[in-house]
């Protein structure tokens, strides 16, 4: 039997997989997340068996309640992270604010499956302290080769051996040309959802140094200037053995959506029915950031023409006997005879909307 899992955090479809032991392929619950301080994103989603993989219908779990209990008895619940149902998208936020390192916590999950409700929890466990990040840095060997963006920390006291990261990317876009009607500064971002694990076990004085991300030289994101955002959480040795098991199945595919792997189902566990199943590792800790700017004047993109070459009216039907749709007036020019012309161009190259919006974020450092 072969399967996906439509969980947040792996990415692609798969192969033939012989799940062993699972008798329910469809309709697991998988589970994605860290506890920490300040917010905790936690997303819950349903595995799908690939004979009934649709990309257009992942299955995430929208109706659930969702919880942090500390072992005192100190209940934190979840709110939805969008206002809209259908942007939800297996998305909780649970505002744990400062965890207390000296008690232990779990996550708790209520949901209606088959006319009865379903509780889950994960193992209690004491918050881990995450050592800060010691810097985010890139290199680019050569022209041509892309730019690949590092991480690097270690734990003064060699505590912590294992980690987790996560990053959002945001980037400043200029439209080609100028054209006084048309958005000339837009801006993109992107939340990564890879696995990104390390360990420092073996390494010198605990120290690690990883690859967060790769870009390719000529795409926009280096054209002005690009930020990367990192996150950081340190992570126990069975959430890392757990993380690379299926890390390692879904490389092994190239696929989006990695294998379930029977063998090691994580630390939560259905408690009103203890032979359903469930996917997914929770670990507690703190969270640790850094962050890195690259700009244009940094010696990593190279540009790409990008066709935008200007025509008149007469040149656009000569090439292609009619003015296509795609091409639009950027500029009128006046004649020495007192006549005018008009100038067309590509649209995607005086509109800058085509590749991301004109909401700057709030911390930009650019202000235009």
């Amino acid at each position: 039997m072969a399967i996906c899992i439509s969980a947040f955090f792996l990415f692609g479809c798969i192969t033939e997989y012989e799940a062993k032991g699972i008798k329910e392929i469809n309709e697991i619950l998988v589970v994605d997340g860290i506890v920490t301080d300040g917010e905790s994103l936690i997303t819950l989603s349903r595995s799908v068996a690939l004979k009934d993989y649709d990309p257009a219908s992942f299955s995430f779990v929208d109706n659930a309640e969702v919880y942090v209990e500390c072992e005192d008895g100190t209940v934190i619940k979840a709110k939805a992270y969008e206002e809209d149902v259908n942007s939800r998208k297996g998305r909780y936020i649970i505002p744990t604010g400062t965890l207390n390192m000296d008690r232990k916590y779990r996550l708790k999950i209520g949901i209606e499956e088959n006319n009865s409700k379903n509780e889950y929890c994960s193992e209690y466990s004491y918050p881990m302290e995450t050592p800060a990040i010691d810097s985010v840095f890139w290199t680019k060997k050569e022209l041509g080769e892309p730019v690949v963006i590092h991480i690097a920390t270690h734990s003064s006291d060699n505590d912590v051996s294992y980690y987790r990261w996560s990053f959002k990317e945001d980037w400043e876009i200029k439209s080609d040309v100028y054209a006084e009607d048309y958005p000339y500064y837009c801006w993109n971002l992107s939340n990564n959802n890879n696995l990104l694990v390390g360990s420092a076990e073996n390494t010198v004085y605990g120290r690690i140094i990883d690859i967060l991300t790769e870009i390719e030289p000529t795409n926009r994101k280096l054209e002005q200037l690009y930020r990367i955002a990192v996150n950081q959480n340190a992570i126990s040795k069975r959430a890392y053995d757990y993380f690379t098991n299926i890390k390692k199945n879904a490389e092994q595919t190239g696929s989006i959506f990695a294998p379930v792997p029977s063998e090691l189902r994580g630390n939560i566990k259905c408690t009103t029915d203890p032979d359903r199943p469930v996917i997914g590792y929770v670990d507690f800790s703190t969270t640790t950031q850094n962050h890195l700017y690259i700009t244009r004047y940094d010696p990593v993109f190279e540009f790409r023409s990008r066709g935008c070459i200007d025509y008149t009216a007469e040149e656009l039907i000569e090439e292609f006997e009619m003015i296509p749709e795609n091409f639009i007036i950027y500029q009128t020019l006046t004649n020495p005879d007192g006549s005018s012309t008009d100038f067309y161009i590509l649209d995607r190259c005086v509109d800058c909307t085509f590749f991301g919006t004109t909401q700057k974020p709030d911390d930009w450092p650019n202000n235009y």
